[in-house]
Parts: structure tokens; sequence; C-alpha cells
């Protein structure tokens, strides 16, 4: 019996699930004869323009998705004053219902799930919508004619990538999202892309395989600063089956600095189906496909021995569906051997989706002798080789043992890859950049840029009594705020002295992308001020210094001890660190004659000259109060939101 009727359409029946933005229906579409979900804003959000407009963006967000792993969208309208959104009706449960059922997932199990859920990202990221709200409340395990699938839910909170108006939506102090989910740039007020729903994709894929949150806290205050500071446990910890490459994976995927992290979805996805691998040693798993039972008693005579030995592991599948499911189940599998000839989908279609399953398994395909065309077709489609009827007993051995081995191969290089990324946080991106320059290239390099020295001022004074740990937890969690959003606007971190961090910013309009990120990251200490509380590590003042001019990269130090370090050497870097020196708490010095320069897009403040060490002549002083407004440059007033306190020096 319907309760109400919307649009005079939408018959509702019963209330199936509430959230936050509002409540979820299972209705009648007295129109299609079809029985879909209706999500209806709660009455106390309709007064919220806000609230409005995000669930109107949710709407258009969805409704441009055509991806089997993101919940369909059937219609969006207004009734009587009451937005609502027409979704398809899945049958099943979300993965948090599951999690609470169940504690965690096998490894295996939970990698079908991250994989599926990573596609359905992969999919809004390429049409430029950030999730904002990724948990496992959001992620559904529908119930399919072919099994399970898994759908993302609930862009309650979406962001555009080529939107400008969402901080129209929020405030400095609101907390958009759900805390225990959300990345550390997120949290601290900055831009959130892509890059944080894989962070919180991370956070899940850890729920899943531990049963345990990787970040908790029994305050928010706590919450966000573990988040923002604090390694995660290492699942090997709370789980001791898992193995130390796992732990690996979560110390890329839970990267305080996005760009330490998974750069797209599908990388994560690949990567994390290769942990159950590495989990330990197991035997090959090779996918038999071919609707013939006679096949399957065929392949298990011939690999009897592998198989009692426990080097070689079977499955098999009667067409290209079921095997899809298969692979699914265990993104394991190394080697697939598939018949062309199939009902429902064929081998040919099967092997057009096996890679976006498992990248890495390798595919050998039965052909009938001279099939030539069907050969190439395979071929083309990525097929590592083929095997022709009537099947060659040592051929078969011998191509499905190689099959097994490339997969295993590829899946190492992944490793390998993962481990030289990790290598690279430890030392200076500017040597890794001399690396892999060509062999006999000159050296030294010379370049116009901006470099900026940050010291957290009072830091000496803020530690005293506190133990090491405390202090480098202290120091840290400074840097973690610092590190990042310079990254992110182009800057490269040289090196990291104590309290002190030298960068450098490169390109055009170098200068103005400094001075952007020394704003920004100020904006965003005073953000985690207020939301962490007064007694959290961020509330640190900065000392800044800016200078422009010609540096010099080179190698640096002892060549005869071989102990050389490459880095930036000149004018701008001795102005730049003696700046940061005079500068007071909260203020940028900036030299290097870029007065003038800043000036067009910042309000400065003339502030005198100075004479510093090692400068021909004395350095003109300018104070800088905010970025001037986009629609009035060179206006002398600013905006609020960056108004910390900021001076140049030009000489």
């Amino acid at each position: 019996m319907a309760i109400c009727i919307l649009a005079g359409r939408y018959a509702l029946t019963r209330q199936i699930g509430e959230g936050g933005m509002g409540q979820v229906w299972e209705a009648e579409d007295s129109s299609l004869k079809r029985r879909v979900a209706v999500k209806l804003m709660t009455a106390d959000q309709m007064s919220s323009t806000a609230a409005r407009l995000r669930f109107e963006r949710e709407a258009t967000a969805i409704a441009r998705l055509r991806n089997q792993h993101v919940v369909h969208i059937y219609d969006y309208g207004i009734d009587e004053g009451r937005p609502f959104i027409v979704m398809e009706l899945l049958e099943g449960e979300d993965l948090q219902s599951r999690l609470n059922r169940v504690g965690r997932l096998p490894l295996a199990a939970a990698a079908s799930v991250v994989a599926q859920a990573a596609h359905g990202l992969a999919a809004a990221h390429a049409a430029g919508i950030v999730h904002r709200d990724l948990k496992p409340a959001n992620v559904f395990i529908a119930i399919t004619e072919t099994g399970e699938s898994v759908k993302i839910l609930d862009f309650g909170v979406v962001d555009m990538l080529t939107r400008t108006d969402q901080d129209e939506l929020t405030c400095p102090g609101d907390i958009v999202g759900t805390p225990l989910y959300m990345s550390p740039e997120q949290i601290r007020g900055s831009t959130a892309d892509h890059l944080s729903d894989l962070w919180s994709l991370g956070i899940m894929a850890y729920r899943a395989i531990t049963g345990e949150l990787p970040f908790t806290g029994n305050w928010l205050g706590e919450l966000i600063t573990n988040i923002c500071t604090n390694p995660s446990r290492p699942p090997s910890s709370v789980v001791s089956e898992l193995s130390p490459e796992i732990d690996r994976f979560f110390e890329r995927a839970l990267s305080k600095d996005p760009s330490q992290r998974f750069q797209s979805a599908r990388a994560f996805a690949s990567a994390y189906a290769c942990l159950a691998e590495q989990n330990g040693r197991r035997p090959a798993k090779i996918l038999v496909v071919d609707d013939e039972p006679d096949v399957f008693a065929l392949v298990e005579q011939i690999f009897r021995r592998q198989i009692k030995d426990g080097t070689s592991e079977f499955f098999f599948a009667a067409d290209g569906e079921e095997a899809l499911d298969v692979l699914r189940a265990d993104p394991d599998i190394d080697a697939v051997l598939t018949d062309i000839n199939m009902p429902r989908m064929d081998g040919l279609t099967l092997l057009s989706h096996i890679g976006q399953v498992n990248p890495y398994a390798r595919v050998v395909v039965v052909s009938a002798y001279g099939d030539m065309e069907n050969i190439r077709t395979a071929m083309n489609r990525g097929a590592f080789d083929f095997v022709t009827k009537p099947i060659g007993v040592d051929d078969l051995r011998l191509t499905v043992h190689k099959a097994a081995m490339q997969a295993h191969e590829a899946r190492k290089n992944a490793r390998s890859s993962e481990e030289n990324s990790a290598l690279k946080r430890f030392v200076s991106p500017l040597l890794v950049e001399r690396l892999r320059s060509p062999e006999g290239s000159v050296p030294c390099a010379i370049l116009e840029a901006t470099v900026v020295f940050f010291e957290l001022a009072g830091f000496h004074d803020a530690t005293k009594g506190k133990t090491l740990e405390e202090t480098i937890r202290m120091l840290n969690a400074n840097f973690d705020v610092i590190v990042p959003e310079l990254t992110m606007r182009g800057g490269v971190v040289d090196r990291l002295m104590k309290s002190t961090a030298m960068v450098i910013f490169r390109g055009p309009s170098h200068l103005a992308s400094a001075l952007d990120a020394c704003l920004a990251v100020r904006a965003q200490l005073e953000t985690l001020g207020l939301r962490a509380g007064k007694d959290s590590p961020f509330s640190r003042a900065l000392s800044i210094g800016v200078a422009t001019g010609e540096i010099f990269l080179a190698d640096v130090g002892s060549r005869s001890c071989g102990r050389l370090d490459y880095t930036a050497v000149g004018k701008a870097v001795n102005v730049a660190a003696q700046l940061e020196v005079m500068a007071a708490p909260n203020q940028i010095l900036v030299g290097g004659g870029a007065g003038a320069d800043a000036s067009v897009r910042f309000h400065c403040i003339p502030q005198g000259q100075h004479t510093l060490a090692g400068i021909d002549e004395p350095v003109q002083i300018f104070e800088v109060l905010g970025r001037l407004p986009s629609t009035a440059q060179g206006v002398t007033s600013y905006t609020h939101a960056d108004a910390a306190t900021v001076a140049i020096a030009a000489s």
C-alpha cells in the first residue's frame, strides 16, 4: 500500500534507508511498471540552500555516469518543494552491514569488492567527479543474475573537479563527509581531488581485511590529529597472517602526501589484487573456460602431478560470464585457458573484459587448427598465446606454465615499482630528477626560480619539557600539512632540516605559485587549529622567507669521499634563508626584485630596506596582506580568507 505518491508517478511503499541528506524509499513507478528506489530530502534540510544544491548536484553527477559499478539514476524532480532522486532498486547489503556481520573479509573477497569499487571511482574521476564520502556504508554489494556486483552509492557531498564554487557550500570550520574515512587534505580544508577518494578507498580496504580502522580517536580533535600526523597501524600487527608486503601497500595507499599515493583508481586496484600472492607462497592458479565437461577431465588428467604436489590449482567455468565471476572472486588467477565458441559469452568477448578484472592474468586461447582469423583477433585483444585442437599434452603444459610465469613476473615488477616509489620518499626530488637525466648531461643547471624557506616559529620553546617522541610527532604533524600543499602547487622540497624546509618553485609564474602556497599553508594550519583544538600540534606559527632569481642546481660535497648532495645554491637561496630568520611569526619575507611583480596579484605595503649578509645592495621589504580579488586585481583591498600576514622584499 502506497504511503504517498510523488510527482503523480512514484508510489512510496516502505522506507529502506536513511542518511544525513535524506531518506531512501522503495517505490513503484506507475508509468514504467517497475520497482525503484527514491531518495527523498528530509524536511529539516529543505530550508538549506546549500543542502538543496548538494542534493541536485548528486543527481546531476550520477546521471552523467554510465558504469555498472555506480548506482543508476532514472529521474530527478521536486514535489511540493521537496527534492527527490529516483534510482535503480538494489537487492543485497552494503559493505558496512556485511563487515558488521562477518567482522572482516578474506583477502581475495576484499580484493574483488575493492576492484569493482575502484572501477566505479575511475569512471567518476574520468568524468571530473570526486565522491568525497566513500565509505563501506556507501558501497553496496548487489545480488544480480550473474552473482554479486558492487555499486557505489550516495554522491551527496560530491565535488566537481572543474567547479570553483565548492567553497560556497562550506565554511572553514565545517567538516563535510565522514571524518573516519577523510584524507588529511580533506580534513585540513584543502582541495579534495581524486587522490582523496583513493585515501578513503584505502581506509575501506584496510577495514575490510583487518576488521579495524587504521585511525581512531576518543574525540574529533584526536581523530583529526591522528589522521594528519600518525602512520597507520601495520595490518600484519592486527591480523598475523597478513604479510609485510600488505603493510607496504598501505604505507603507500595511506600516505599523508597525495603525490606518494596510487595516482589512479585502476593502479590502486591492480596493486591490491597482487596482495594475496604476496601474502605467502601459493600455487599457480589456472582458470579453464569451456562449455565441454570432457575438457575439464582432460586438463585434470594432464596436470594431475602438479595438482597433487600443490604447485598448480585449477578453476573451471562453462562460459565467459561465469569466468568473469571466478576472476572477480579470486584476483590471484595467473592464467586463463579459454575456448572460443561458448554460449552466453564467447572466448573473444571474454578476452576483451579480462584486463579490467585482472590485469595480470595471461590468456591462452584454444582454437581449431587453421582458424587464423580468430587467432589474429585473439592476439590483437591481448592473448598471451594459443594452442590448437586436438590439444597436445606437452604443448599445453609448456604454454600454461609460461603464461603463469609471465603473470608472476608482472606482479613482481609491480612490487618493485612500489618499492622504488617508497625509496624515493627518503631522497630529494631534485636528486631523483638528476638520476633520470641522460648519461653525460651537464650536472650543473642554471634556471630562474623562487626559493622558499619555512621555519616552525617558536618550535624550540614549544618542545621544552616534551619527550623526543612528542617532539618528532609535533614536527611531522606540521610538515604533513606544509609539504603536500607545496608539492601540489608545483613546489619541489629540496631538503628538510630540523624545523625548516627548503622548497623550490620553477616554471611560469613561480613567484605567484610560491606565495599562493604560503597563504594556503597558513590557512590550513589555522583551520586545523580550529578543528583539532588549541592543544593540537598544529598551533605553531610559520616564519617564511622567499626569494626569486637565478639559482644553480649542482652536485655539492666531497667527491673524494663519495659524499655529494644535488641541491640548489645561489643568491636567491642565500636571501630566502636570511629572510626566513628575519621573519616574525606568521610573516613571509620575499626578496629578489619581486615586489613589483607580486603587487600585481597581492596587496603589498613597502616596509623599508634591509642589508643582508653577502648581498651588495640593500633589500626593499614589502608586506603582503593577502591575494587581491581575481575580479579586481590592482585594488588594495584583499580577501579575508587569504589574510595571513605576508611580507615581500625586493632588491
